[in-house]
């Protein structure tokens, strides 16, 4: 791992060089360029206000359990799209960066580890020119906005810079073994968008549970697992008939949920995000990113037979 970081600091004008490049690339032949990356944005938060106050009605309960206005509802929603999209993007990006830069990696002595940090620092640039209209319009709209924990948001980009890039480097190593991981890695960044909480509240997962049928006699009527760091008991299974399975767990591992949980409390509420969510994403993305690096690493040899 650190002999791949050490790589990436002596080949830090090439990472320039190809993140102004993508930057560019984005909106050629544009006549507005880059200020698409700000009219998008804007355009979403009109969307999202006008199907969630005349279309669903919707609102966003807060900790109280009281309902926020819709304006916070459409805001909440336009950063966590935001957060989302920028990963989303990475990843599957970098999942066939290797297969796209071949006539690189085969005819010259090309530092192909900077390939995934490009693409992550471009779409995270990208996801910063649309936040400010997530801050612009919590002080418009609502009495929210950023506060001194705005102070955390370069330790945030950084841990979702290394769990970006980590999985970056692991599935496009993967991708030569196997093609298919591309094709795959579309239908589970879909699967992985709906299971986080983006469109919804966390408390809709919380209380949701799926009902199993009795055929199955998989669950006795009484069966309960303890859950929970704070030495609770909740019920994971419980019959009813057939039993159920309630779905919370989903939110207590996944990095994405404490990733845009984390983005809202700075950038919405103004508030401190969650120590102990941080400390779970920045041990995440530290694993990630050695596990994804190590196998790239060792592998990179063979990629231009591979290739």
């Amino acid at each position: 791992m650190f002999q791949l970081l050490s790589s990436l600091r002596r080949n830090r004008r090439l990472l320039t060089n190809f993140v102004g490049r993508d930057l560019k690339a984005r909106y050629v032949g544009s006549s507005m360029g880059f200020f698409w990356s700000v009219i998008f944005p804007i355009v979403n938060l009109f969307v999202f206000m006008f199907v969630f106050r005349f279309l669903l009605k919707a609102r966003w309960a807060g900790p109280d359990g009281s309902e926020g206005p819709v304006q916070e509802t459409a805001l909440i929603m336009l950063c966590g799209i935001l957060v989302w999209a920028a990963f989303s993007e990475t990843v599957t990006r970098s999942t066939n960066c290797l297969v796209e830069n071949a006539n690189l990696i085969q005819k010259i002595v090309f530092p192909s580890e900077i390939l995934p940090v490009y693409l992550t620092t471009s779409s995270l640039v990208n996801m910063l020119i649309g936040l400010p209209i997530v801050v612009i319009g919590c002080w418009f709209f609502t009495s929210g906005g950023p506060s001194s924990s705005i102070a955390l948001v370069p330790l945030l980009l950084l841990m979702q810079l290394a769990f970006t890039v980590g999985l970056g480097y692991l599935l496009t190593t993967l991708n030569l073994f196997l093609r298919d991981t591309y094709h795959l890695v579309g239908v589970g960044v879909q699967v992985w968008m709906f299971a986080t909480p983006i469109f919804y509240p966390a408390s809709m997962v919380r209380g949701a549970k799926i009902m199993l049928p009795d055929w199955l006699g998989l669950f006795s009527n009484s069966a309960t697992l303890p859950l929970g760091q704070d030495g609770s008991s909740r019920a994971l299974i419980e019959g009813v008939e057939g039993g159920y399975f309630e779905l919370g767990w989903m939110l207590d591992v996944n990095p994405m949920h404490w990733l845009i949980d984390s983005w809202r409390e700075i950038i919405i509420f103004g508030r401190w995000p969650d120590p102990s969510v941080l400390l779970k994403f920045g041990v995440v993305s530290v694993v990630v990113f050695a596990v994804g690096a190590a196998f790239f690493r060792s592998q990179q040899r063979k990629f231009p037979d591979l290739l």
